[in-house]
């Protein structure tokens, strides 16, 4: 794991303490303090590090459409100011943290790029400043732990795709992707320095869909391809979806030898060998195939205790571990997986692309053939769908109504107003295309994966789908373009027509892990029901203890969806045991 740590003093008289040193000399996580007046600044032997004048750089940084490392201008960190930071955003992506003066060397600027999996949280301690990659990291510069935060836990439970700056412990914040942090004596101030509104909307738009679909291709092979430098053997987490199918065409472009790893459980949605085996054979690479198993999980250990927030999920801990096995196999330095695809090609069943075609498009048979799209992927009438996307064009606000979920959550936060969604690229200009809208909605979603995966692959892990090149690509195509004969994703399948099988291009449903959550969920029900009746979350006052006792005493075959919330509510109780 990449990790580091640095202490910046809020006061001209506080110097900063010394980090201690972890790990031995042959260990890649040990750290290795750098004195970088007036911060101390201590990193892992296998993070990069690039000065350039008084900056330093830490992580992989490419110029805006390569995917070589960039080579930095002289002036990269020359009279730092918002503008300025702004360009950076705008002209360089990777995973990289910079920190820069500002221009009268009064503070500091830490710059978090846009989709970083180099993770960033920050928390005063006393009368300085810790900038970590993890806790461990944190608590080596001097952190002292101060309690869970319960207002976020129980926003997490109720808006867990939604990213937020507050973490699930106390005093501990995360620096999002794309944000800023000013640091000076006195002053900690927060800036959004990159937003996906900045590349949307109608006078970004391509005007040809042919060409939308080379830009797509192009973006995803640049993404892949920066991601993968330096890698001698990966592995690609294929499950013969479309996301990870096109990541692995992608990746088969770009001479980095790799096997393709498929999972699978039994039941038939946990199941695609054989959509992957026809990627594979496509391709012409070999594929490594494993089965999750029950006993592959404990639900009372979370793999994100060494984490501020409980972002693990307990069935991933089979991931993982059939993952290292695999490393383990084949020698591989890196891994990959198509995380996120579904959220940067627009796969959401809504009539606001409908309702942008009545309003943007060139003909009203576009709009309807959209809306017939939409119809037979929500399985409604067409007539449902123009007329619910006429009402759409007249609503107020364009912006996208994010749904909150409330199951089992005590009546006594529901109407906390903490619980409301709150992200600032939800909220869209005033003349913003209500498709645009919901497809921004879906990429905060793809941040808080990309920027909080809670894969623990063995070797250096990348999601490229869900990185800057892509998503800024995806933005610059209507919302409307993405559907066609009851199928979504139209230009990322267009994009890579001639590289994988039409089996695969044109499928219509895909595979879910549900089958194998069922499975834990079934074999671990007497473990579920003393966690969560007897655990923390019960102590605070978060859960709807009658209801939840209703659930766990259902007899019988798993039916439904409420045992994949119960398996949610597990996830966050073992992450808090972890804290204590």
């Amino acid at each position: 794991m990449e990790s580091f740590a640095a202490i910046i003093p809020l006061s001209p008289e506080q110097g900063p303490s010394v980090v201690q040193k972890r790990g031995g000399e042959a260990d890649a996580s040990a750290m290795t303090v750098r004195q970088d007046r007036p911060f101390f600044l201590a990193t892992s032997a296998n993070i990069p590090l690039m000065r350039c004048g008084d900056a330093i750089v830490l992580g992989s940084i490419f110029a805006t459409g390569k995917s070589d490392p960039a080579h930095l201008p002289p002036d990269f960190a020359q009279a730092v100011d918002e503008p300025r930071l702004r360009r950076i955003s705008r002209y360089y992506w990777g995973n990289f943290l910079a920190i820069m003066p500002d221009a009268d060397r009064h503070g500091f600027h830490i710059l978090r790029s846009p989709f970083s999996r180099l993770p960033c949280f920050y928390a005063r301690q006393h009368d300085r400043l810790i900038v970590a990659s993890d806790m461990e990291a944190m608590a080596m510069a001097g952190w002292t732990r101060r309690g869970v935060a319960w207002t976020d836990i129980a926003r997490r439970l109720a808006l867990r795709d939604i990213p937020a700056d507050r973490t699930c412990l106390e005093g501990v914040e995360e620096l999002r992707g794309g944000s800023c942090l000013y640091v000076s004596p006195g002053a900690v101030r927060l800036s959004r320095v990159w937003s996906p509104w900045a590349q949307a909307g109608r006078r970004h738009w391509i005007d040809n869909r042919e060409r939308a679909a080379g830009l797509i291709r192009n973006a995803i092979s640049t993404a892949t391809r920066g991601s993968t430098l330096g890698s001698q053997w990966a592995i690609v987490l294929l499950s013969g979806g479309l996301d990870s199918s096109v990541l692995a065409a992608s990746l088969s472009t770009h001479g980095c030898p790799y096997d393709s790893l498929n999972l699978s459980s039994q039941g038939g949605v946990g199941d695609e060998r054989v959509f992957a085996r026809m990627v594979a054979s496509r391709l012409g690479i070999p594929q490594i195939e494993a089965r999750w198993e029950v006993d592959m999980v404990d639900l009372t250990r979370s793999d994100a205790h060494g984490q501020p927030n409980p972002i693990a999920r307990s069935f991933m801990q089979g991931t993982t571990k059939l993952l290292q096995e695999a490393v383990c196999r084949t020698g591989a330095d890196l891994t990959l997986d198509g995380g996120g695809g579904d959220n940067v090609f627009f796969a959401l069943r809504s009539v606001a692309p409908v309702a942008d075609a009545l309003r943007r498009g060139g003909s009203l048979t576009e709009a309807a053939a959209t809306a017939l799209s939409i119809a037979k992927l929500a399985e409604v009438g067409v007539g449902t769908v123009l007329r619910r996307a006429a009402a759409r064009i007249f609503r107020r606000s364009p912006a996208f109504r994010w749904p909150v979920e409330t199951s089992f959550l005590s009546s006594d936060i529901v109407g906390d107003s903490a619980l409301v969604p709150n992200h600032p690229w939800l909220e869209p200009p005033r003349d913003a295309e209500a498709g645009t809208a919901a497809h921004i909605a879906m990429i905060v979603a793809a941040q808080g994966w990309a920027e909080s995966c809670d894969l623990l692959s063995p070797v250096r892990h990348v999601t490229p789908l869900a990185s800057q090149p892509v998503v800024e690509a995806c933005l610059k195509i209507p919302s409307w373009w993405w559907y066609r004969d009851g199928q979504n994703r139209i230009i990322a399948r267009d994009a890579f027509r001639d590289r994988l099988p039409a089996e695969i291009l044109d499928r219509r449903v895909k595979g879910t892990p549900d089958s194998y959550v069922a499975q834990i969920y079934e074999a671990n029900r007497p473990l579920i029901r003393a966690m969560l009746l007897d655990g923390a979350l019960r102590r605070a006052g978060l859960i709807d203890v009658p209801r939840l006792e209703r659930a766990l005493d259902a007899e019988g075959i798993v039916q439904g969806t409420d045992y994949l919330r119960i398996m949610q509510l597990v996830d966050v109780e073992a992450w808090i045991a972890g804290q204590s």
